[in-house]
């Protein structure tokens, strides 16, 4: 069994000056983490209040949203391989990039219990600390929890609508030059949980794919398309979000 050690006393939260860094990938031989030691894995920083032992499990840090009601989560969400019971402080890093539209001093932490993408299994931490110059979110739990999901979600209605970061070109030129060679969307890497339809005038489906990769050059079957305007529908999360439009192949003669 892997030892951690450390006199380091709970107080604050201690995000940026922990200097222990560990990749959270246990196995059957375990991992005891003495209380009080300050863990930091990939921007989250654990303290336990008592000794904590873990086996046989991952932690990973993934751009996923949560789709609340009224409020927005950010790109940002750390989840257990499977769910385990926490006592102590964390504290939760962001980039300005993974907001989502939200402000930073609006933001708390939200768990969930289980591995879920479904904003009703998340409990809200109201009273969370945070500081928006380091760019993290942290609360002391003074009793256990069972913890799977981790993210946060701010509390204040934003005027930022869900998948507003979704631009889609209206137009590919697949001639092989580098340039607009293939149909790109603008942050479609943020949100894998997407399908890609694209029809033709006379409504015949010319391509179809889930977890659309901005690979499209405007071929069917390997036959290049003529230059034409094609419709799309791309379905986002299982239908939460859905956005259309139209192509154009151009190519050169």
């Amino acid at each position: 069994m892997k030892k951690i050690i450390s006199s380091l006393a709970i107080g604050s939260l201690l995000f940026l000056t922990a200097e222990l860094k560990a990749q959270l990938k246990v196995n059957s031989e375990g991992l005891f983490i003495q209380n009080g030691t300050v863990f930091s894995t990939e921007g989250l920083t654990l303290v336990p209040t008592n000794d904590w032992y873990l086996n046989n499990l991952t932690l990973s840090k993934q751009p996923n949203v949560v789709i609340f009601p009224k409020f927005n989560s950010i790109q940002r969400m750390y989840r257990f391989s499977r769910a385990v019971s926490f006592e102590g402080e964390i504290a939760l890093g962001y980039e300005d990039v993974e907001l989502n539209g939200n402000e930073g001093k609006n933001l708390v932490l939200t768990y969930s219990p289980l591995t879920s993408n479904n904003a009703k299994d998340f409990i809200q931490v109201k009273e969370s600390v945070v500081n928006t110059e380091e760019r993290y979110i942290g609360q002391l739990f003074a009793k256990a929890i069972q913890l799977s999901d981790l993210t946060a979600v701010s509390m204040a209605a934003s005027e930022a609508k869900p998948y507003a970061d979704l631009e889609g070109n209206n137009m590919i030129t697949p001639n092989g030059d580098g340039k607009n060679d293939t149909w790109i969307v603008k942050n479609i890497q943020l949100y894998p949980n997407n399908e890609l339809r694209i029809f033709d005038r006379e409504g015949r489906i010319v391509f179809n794919m889930f977890g659309y990769d901005n690979s499209w050059d405007g071929m069917f079957n390997g036959i290049p398309l003529q230059e034409d305007t094609y419709y799309y529908i791309l379905t986002i999360d299982s239908g939460k979000h859905k956005k259309t439009g139209f192509i154009s192949i151009v190519r050169d003669k």
